[in-house]
């Protein structure tokens, strides 16, 4: 993680839409809007007191979390649950369709040979043999290499599907956490007509 602070720990790029990269990790975190406003993307930083302890978040579970999050907030104040999860430069990666928020996903007889097949997930996996938490369930379609251009085209033209903007590599580890987790799932809830589904999580597992 990296913090936005006054000893310089952000860079800013000199070009038309000011990129703001973290100067550690090259991470990009947001861009500048206008000389007096700058756009930090909700999946690269975490604020939050300097007074208090800071968490270690494994990164899939953060992203899972705040795009739940997210897709739940909007979902509630526009009355829309069908959303583009684009790029900065306006590509579309996911097609997203929220069909409920509040799934209670309980998880049993948890094998260590999905941690070697999903490392991404490994911290998830590590928990009790049993375990239950609050999820949100979806329908995705892929958009990558020219995949479901004419199902993007008409999403695009439809203004009630909701443009999400997060940077390229976050998109395209949201879609590795979506296919990963939804090669985990029964085969019965891997796909509903031509969409795969998978069930994010909204928090961590929370008991046996």
């Amino acid at each position: 993680m990296c913090c936005v602070s006054s000893d310089n720990h952000c860079k800013l790029e000199p070009k038309a839409n000011t990129k703001v990269i973290c100067k550690r990790c090259k991470v990009m975190l947001g861009e500048t809007v206008s000389s007096e406003t700058t756009k930090f993307y909700m999946t690269e930083i975490i604020i939050q007191s300097s007074e208090r302890s800071f968490p270690i978040i494994p990164r899939s579970q953060f992203v899972q979390s705040v795009i739940t999050q997210c897709l739940v907030q909007l979902s509630s104040a526009r009355s829309t649950f069908r959303f583009r999860i684009q790029g900065q430069d306006d590509k579309v990666y996911i097609l997203l369709w929220l069909l409920n928020s509040d799934s209670l996903v309980i998880e049993s007889l948890r094998n260590s040979k999905y941690i070697k097949k999903f490392p991404l997930l490994e911290d998830t996996l590590k928990a009790d043999s049993s375990s239950a938490w609050s999820a949100i369930k979806v329908l995705y379609q892929p958009c990558i290499k020219s995949r479901n251009e004419r199902l993007v085209s008409l999403w695009e033209s439809d203004i009630s599907v909701h443009p999400l903007t997060l940077p390229s590599a976050t998109c395209l580890e949201l879609l590795l956490i979506l296919s990963r987790s939804n090669a985990n799932l029964p085969s019965s809830l891997c796909h509903m007509n031509s969409f795969q589904m998978d069930f994010p999580s909204v928090s961590q597992a929370r008991g046996q």
